[in-house]
């Protein structure tokens, strides 16, 4: 117990050094979603990879920010779910009045369906296994309405976990994973971008409790005897090559993923879980001892980048719809190698712009407000 108290105050005292590199790297997760959408042809490992990145992500920054204990109540849970809506739905609102402004400018829609709408508003698009639902005029509005599922669920979750030993919860998580691969392969779900294939092993909320707990698990993973042992005899050269080393394990990986790996269905955690834990695991550990690469990935621009990277995950469309017509009026719409550069500087500088002058604004009103109240 002493052993454990002691790894979780020495997680919880070098947070804000592996905080940034952590960032950084969920940030170039994100760009990787923007070229998966944008770019080539055939990246659907390339947005599962990044996707998976994000929600792994948010379940271990959820099991280290809140320790979910036995004093935690329905009013400590509202409280916490008011948090969260208050700092991503303003946000999400704009991206779907930004998105309809755009493709109605475009002739993608001619009108906005209120059912389409109304599923959007209430965050259960990515309830509905119907790709005009959980698409709707935010092709990744899905995403929030899952995160916020998982928010709800983390106190179980995180409870739950707390009464098992950590290696039986990773046996655990790598039983579902391995099952989850193995469905991929029955007759009927998977080829690609069929219903299953795209939504319940994709979209459906409560199959991305993998993804999350996968995060918490690593979480838990760093309150271990084993683990303190570890980063106590780290040096900062040792973290350096343990660095390099992973990123070459992850581009090794994310190769096998891509171009090895048969995968029948359009996600499968169990081939990008090994890729997203080498990496996350990796930079959690040399947090105490940063090599080089961390502490690149602490220096601007990351650090000013990492700040608008919601607006950047929930705009991306926007910044690509917007641009649309000007890419086929200069005749490169077919030519990703200049579309997605420019899309992306766009999308940043558009980012950038938003949390300027809204998302941050909104957010100092909001909290200034409840403080008034409470």
């Amino acid at each position: 117990m002493a052993c454990t108290t002691f790894a979780f105050c020495f997680v919880m005292g070098t947070k804000k050094s592996y905080l940034q590199s952590l960032g950084s790297l969920q940030l170039l997760a994100i760009v990787m979603v923007v070229v998966g959408h944008f770019g080539f042809t055939d990246n659907a490992f390339m947005n599962s990879l990044g996707v998976g990145f994000c929600f792994v992500y948010s379940g271990f920054f959820t099991a280290l920010h809140h320790r979910f204990d036995s004093s935690y109540g329905l009013k400590d849970h509202c409280r916490f779910m008011l948090n969260k809506l208050v700092k991503l739905y303003p946000l999400h609102l704009l991206a779907i009045a930004l998105n309809i402004i755009v493709m109605w400018r475009n002739g993608m829609i001619h009108d906005v369906s209120l059912k389409v709408l109304f599923y959007h508003l209430t965050l259960l698009s990515s309830w509905i296994p119907i790709d005009d639902y959980y698409f709707g005029y935010n092709p990744v509005a899905w995403y929030i309405c899952s995160l916020f599922f998982l928010y709800l669920m983390a106190p179980v979750v995180v409870r739950l976990l707390r009464r098992i030993p950590v290696t039986c919860q990773i046996l655990i998580i790598t039983v579902l994973l391995v099952l989850e691969y193995i469905g991929g392969y029955v007759p009927g779900i998977g080829q690609g971008h069929g219903l299953i294939g795209t939504y319940y092993l994709y979209q459906f909320p409560p199959m991305r409790l993998l993804d999350f707990t996968l995060g918490i698990i690593l979480f838990n993973v760093t309150l271990t005897p084993w683990w303190s042992d570890r980063t106590s005899r780290l040096s900062s050269r040792s973290s350096t090559l343990l660095e390099v080393a992973a990123i070459v394990a992850f581009a090794i990986l994310f190769w096998l993923g891509k171009t090895h790996l048969n995968i029948h269905c359009y996600r499968a955690l169990c081939v990008s879980a090994p890729a997203i834990v080498v990496i996350l695991a990796t930079f959690i550990l040399t947090s105490s001892h940063p090599g080089a690469i961390s502490r690149a990935l602490c220096v601007n621009p990351f650090p000013s980048l990492c700040k608008v990277s919601t607006e950047v995950y929930l705009l991306q469309f926007f910044a690509y719809f917007s641009l649309m017509p000007w890419f086929e009026h200069a005749h490169i719409d077919q030519n990703p190698l200049l579309t997605v550069p420019i899309t992306v500087v766009a999308l940043f500088l558009e980012s950038y712009l938003i949390h300027r002058y809204f998302t941050q604004p909104l957010n100092r009103l909001l909290r200034g407000k409840r403080k008034a109240a409470n």
